[in-house]
């Protein structure tokens, strides 16, 4: 059986406090993975049409759930200490909005990260990146 686990951006502020609000790191039976560092993880299920720019991944019982499903698993494995944590989990995964407001969730991720300097995870255009004119190639 494959171990269950939560695949999210640690590098991004409002992703990784999301995921601290779910209660889910104390879990034996749930991984948080950090996907800046599994780039092997971020590989496959981007293959299998999940990129994880464009949102998390949650793996339960071996089914994947992406994006607005994933934050819906989140809110319902939660085990949230608070009632403020309990209200946010609710407002990204469960509530009526959420399934349509979470491409507005990960593009306004993808504007922190651009303010914050940081970069994405796995951009779409992966070409090598030319900075100089002796990084171009000469014509022959």
């Amino acid at each position: 059986m494959t171990k269950d686990y939560v695949l999210y951006d640690g590098g991004c502020p409002v992703c990784s406090r999301y995921v601290a609000a779910s209660g889910l790191a104390g879990d034996r039976d749930i991984e948080l993975i950090d996907a800046r560092a599994s780039p092997a993880l971020v590989a496959e299920h981007a293959k299998a049409g999940r990129p994880i720019d464009d949102g998390m991944v949650v793996v339960m019982d071996g089914i994947a759930h992406y994006g607005a499903d994933a934050t819906r698993k989140i809110s319902e494995i939660s085990r949230p200490a608070t009632p403020a944590r309990r209200a946010l989990l609710w407002a990204v995964g469960k509530a009526p909005w959420a399934r349509a407001l979470y491409p507005a969730l990960a593009a306004g991720r993808r504007g922190l990260l651009r303010l914050l300097g940081r970069p994405l995870i796995d951009p779409p255009n992966q070409q090598p990146q030319c900075h100089s004119p002796s990084d171009h190639p000469k014509p022959n």
